[in-house]
């Protein structure tokens, strides 16, 4: 184990668990350490934006940035749970493969999904990742989130496929009728033989927080009802995102919580969409 690591975690949650701002002196005591090593510890965590000192009092603080993590964390904790029973609905009413995916390192990254019951199908893992600007969920939760993240997933574009999207200028244009109609359809871009159809979830701010989707082999994909396929996909999307908000609001509601315990409408699809 890495002594050094171990200590600045143990600086920055006696730092988050304060309930005020701690002096050099304090912290060292909290955590056991030598003035010196607490300081160098310090140093270490403001050079990496985690932790501030004020000016004046020379006390320390932790930023928002530990903040932006345990959101991120909460959230995806709470994606994967809430929607279980969704993905498995999708499933039963679609028969294809279900994925539940977050965009993280600006890839995407799947973790969960339900397996279609036919032998032949689409296959992912949970904990894989995939180039987000090709796949149906990557592009769907694209699609609806600042053009800085769309400008950091796509700084490096590869071909993956004859159908990979290595062009800015086509991909811009991909993502705008994404957001018109409010759902993703990839076919081939980054599995040959395999058509995919995605929406993105909200968070009760309203924040993209994942992509669901289904994805199965082209041939039987195009065959079967496109219009019920995506009107399916629309509502486990709409169904997990309200529950992601009744989570929150009610969270938000309990004044006696214990901190240390927390841990697009539908629209007509068209056939052609697929060609």
């Amino acid at each position: 184990m890495e002594t050094t690591v171990v200590k600045g975690l143990h600086m920055l949650e006696a730092l988050v668990w304060a309930e005020k701002p701690r002096s050099l002196t304090e912290l060292a005591g909290i955590c056991g350490l030598s003035k010196s090593n607490a300081h160098r510890l310090l140093r270490t965590l403001e050079d990496c934006h985690y932790v501030r000192q004020d000016p004046v009092s020379k006390a320390y603080e932790p930023t928002l940035r530990v903040w932006e993590l345990g959101v991120r964390a909460l959230r995806r904790v709470d994606l994967r749970t809430i929607a279980a029973d969704h993905l498995r609905r999708l499933a039963e009413v679609t028969g294809e493969s279900v994925h539940l995916s977050i965009l993280d390192d600006h890839e995407v990254l799947y973790i969960d999904k339900v397996e279609s019951t036919h032998a032949v199908r689409a296959y992912i893992g949970i904990g894989d990742r995939a180039p987000a600007y090709c796949t149906a969920t990557g592009k769907a939760m694209l699609a609806f989130t600042p053009s800085h993240t769309v400008e950091e997933a796509t700084r490096t574009m590869k071909r993956f496929t004859p159908l990979t999207p290595v062009d800015h200028v086509k991909l811009d244009a991909d993502l705008e009728h994404i957001r018109a109609q409010g759902y993703s359809v990839t076919g081939g871009e980054w599995q040959a033989g395999v058509l995919g159809i995605a929406a993105p979830i909200r968070s009760a701010d309203g924040a993209t927080v994942g992509g669901v989707g289904i994805a199965g082999p082209e041939p039987r994909m195009r065959h079967a009802d496109f219009d019920k396929q995506v009107a399916a996909v629309l509502a486990t999307a709409a169904a997990i995102s309200k529950s992601l908000g009744l989570l929150r609001a009610e969270t938000a509601a309990r004044p006696d919580r214990n901190p240390r315990s927390r841990s697009a409408p539908a629209a007509s699809a068209r056939r052609a969409a697929l060609t």
